[in-house]
């Protein structure tokens, strides 16, 4: 991104009138060191000419900077940049600029993120930005290549990636865990170490280590969300998936896994290979059960009770393939899904319209389009504005 075109997504970022998307590309934008130092440069600058922020001069701030670049042009090579800075294009500014120095001299201080951005938590705490229109190096605290993105997947598999530091080098027995959050209309792909492969819905965060030891099991950690495995066959070390609830344990399969925390219950799909359930806590009923493929096991979070059906996989699995099925499914639970897909509020006000049921398959349709498709069975009436629908 060119600077003049960036100058003008700093002064709406400073005069607070920046809109979501501008966020994103200028927090992508100010993650590169040279970058972070310019953004640093207006933020000061600005401080300095107007501590309200009523009266953003843009002609006096860019004379002002660029005479005080000419003339200091080292002055922050001393300084060392935290993660507020690293990432300050996507603090929200609320109360001006003296509370956003206050922010930044305290190191405890946790940063906000767009919340439609797709993010890295590192095992360290940093927080990294993923863009997939790029790509990125996925660098641990003692400077090891750990994993690679390139656009929508994120690679930790050594054999496929030789830029990634070798695992000689890396002689500790303790995991090191990272923990990628995807927003609502989007998704990703993770490659872990051991080659098994993850597909990320939107409304995600899977914790995962960077590199599975030896002599011990592998395990992840769907803390919200929905995942798909496609797990490498290693007979020794099994592959569980820990929820908050309910743990999936397999030696080698492909299976969904769906724990958002807005949902009754949590449930698997198997699509091939065989599973084992079991609760995290022992006292649980029906603790323990082997799936078999075709099936869906939910866990109801209240009771505590595991429910084994017959299924057609595909409808809980096309999401993958960018798909929406639904099946014998009430309105007001497909507007759950739309919400996830299309990063949209609804706001139903026809109570009728919620308990009616739908079959439907979607694809590359728009919401509006979506939306149309059932005024086609049953007459409603929508307004949208930004990112909120409202059906009458």
């Amino acid at each position: 991104m060119k600077l003049p075109k960036t100058e003008k997504l700093i002064i709406k970022y400073l005069s607070n009138s920046i809109t979501a998307a501008e966020l994103d590309k200028l927090s992508i934008w100010v993650k590169e060191p040279e970058n972070e130092q310019i953004f640093l440069e207006y933020i000061k600058i600005n401080y300095a000419i107007d501590f309200n922020m009523s009266q953003f001069d843009n002609g006096k701030t860019k004379d002002v900077l660029f005479e005080h670049i000419k003339s200091k042009r080292n002055v922050f090579k001393k300084i060392k940049l935290n993660s507020v800075f690293k990432y300050a294009a996507i603090v929200i500014v609320a109360i001006g600029l003296t509370l956003f120095y206050k922010k930044n001299t305290d190191p405890k201080q946790k940063l906000i993120i767009s919340d439609e951005v797709i993010t890295i938590k590192l095992d360290n705490g940093d927080i990294e930005v993923i863009d997939t229109a790029g790509k990125k190096k996925i660098i641990n605290e003692k400077g090891n290549i750990v994993g690679i993105q390139k656009g929508s997947e994120l690679n930790y598999q050594n054999k496929e990636n030789e830029q990634l530091t070798p695992l000689s080098q890396k002689k500790s027995k303790e995991l090191a865990f990272n923990e990628l959050t995807v927003p609502f209309g989007k998704k990703f792909q993770i490659i872990l170490s051991d080659g098994t492969e993850v597909y990320l819905n939107a409304g995600t965060t899977l914790k995962y280590p960077v590199r599975f030891i030896n002599d011990t099991e592998r395990k992840v950690y769907l803390l919200n969300g929905e995942a798909y495995f496609d797990v490498t066959t290693d007979t020794i070390h099994p592959f569980i998936v820990s929820t908050s609830k309910m743990n999936v344990q397999v030696l080698g399969t492909e299976f969904d896994v769906s724990a958002y925390p807005e949902d009754a219950t949590i449930r698997t799909v198997l699509v091939e290979g065989s599973v084992s359930l079991m609760g995290n806590n022992p006292t649980l009923k029906n603790s323990i059960s082997v799936l078999k493929p075709g099936y869906k096991a939910e866990w109801s979070k209240n009771t505590n009770n595991l429910s084994i059906s017959k299924v057609d996989t595909s409808i809980y699995t096309g999401w993958k393939n960018g798909k929406l099925i639904f099946k014998n499914m009430k309105f007001k639970n497909i507007l759950i899904k739309l919400e996830r897909k299309y990063n949209v509020t609804i706001i139903n006000n026809n109570k009728e319209l919620d308990n009616q049921y739908y079959d439907a398959t979607f694809d590359i349709e728009t919401i509006e389009q979506v939306l149309n498709s059932f005024n086609k069975s049953y007459k409603i009436e929508y307004t949208i504005k930004n990112n909120q629908i409202i059906i009458n």
